[in-house]
């Protein structure tokens, strides 16, 4: 998707209508993210803040969430900084086969982005994505270093802060089996990350989706859990 520098507003800006002073918004089951590329943007909305960032730029901006306009075709949050339109229609990233519920647009600063919003659909198969690392058995991992989770067709890489390790795996359902598990044998001062991690890649694993960006890996061994990455 790419940056829209001169793109009329949605047509939900037409018969929409604002909740009144002391009406409730509407209820909020957890925060709504939506995300973009070309560049790369993410927007959460919770229900007290909306933040927006360029993971690879030098946007980071932060506003207090406004009640929602509600459209026909979808809701509008409007604040000094950022004005957000989230139409409820089907939704591609352009990159991967996930599909979104919702169409979203969000002005910055006055710049122009549009995206997808809403749990994405998740995909089939996980052959052609790659995952960041975010935490092995509870523990997070730092943010900063090697470690990521990347699956071709048929066989894996991964990286747990040290050495590279490679294994060929199959999908069945909601179970991936991977091995034998190979790597380098290189010391590192912290291996408890790859000691855990690789003792999990080694055993059948369960994938839990988290809409079509998380993804966590457990079994008896422990849990890996995973945020897409590009």
């Amino acid at each position: 998707m790419k940056q829209i520098l001169s793109l009329a507003p949605l047509v939900l800006l037409a018969a929409c209508t604002a909740y009144p002073p002391g009406a409730p918004p509407p209820p909020q089951m957890g925060a709504y993210r939506a995300v973009g590329t070309e560049p790369f943007w993410g927007l959460t909305i919770n229900p007290t803040q909306i933040v927006f960032d360029e993971p690879n730029g030098p946007t980071h901006i932060v506003q207090p969430t406004p009640r929602p306009i509600i459209g026909f075709a979808g809701e509008i949050y409007q604040t000094p900084r950022l004005n957000v339109n989230v139409v409820h229609a089907r939704c591609s990233d352009g990159m991967s086969d996930r599909a979104y519920p919702d169409k979203v647009q969000v002005t910055a600063d006055g710049r122009r982005f549009e995206g997808c919003g809403g749990e994405a659909a998740a995909p089939a198969a996980l052959g052609g994505t790659n995952w960041r690392v975010a935490a092995i058995n509870g523990r997070a991992t730092p943010p900063a270093g090697p470690f990521f989770v990347n699956f071709e067709t048929a066989r894996l890489s991964a990286k747990f802060g040290c050495n590279g390790l490679g294994a060929n795996y199959s999908q069945a359902g909601d179970t991936i089996t991977a091995g034998p598990v190979m790597g380098t044998r290189m010391a590192c001062p912290d291996m408890s990350f790859e000691t855990q991690g690789s003792a999990i890649l080694d055993r059948p694993m369960r994938t839990v989706w988290s809409g079509g960006d998380r993804l966590t890996l457990s079994n008896e061994r422990g849990s890996i859990d995973l945020m897409r990455s590009y």
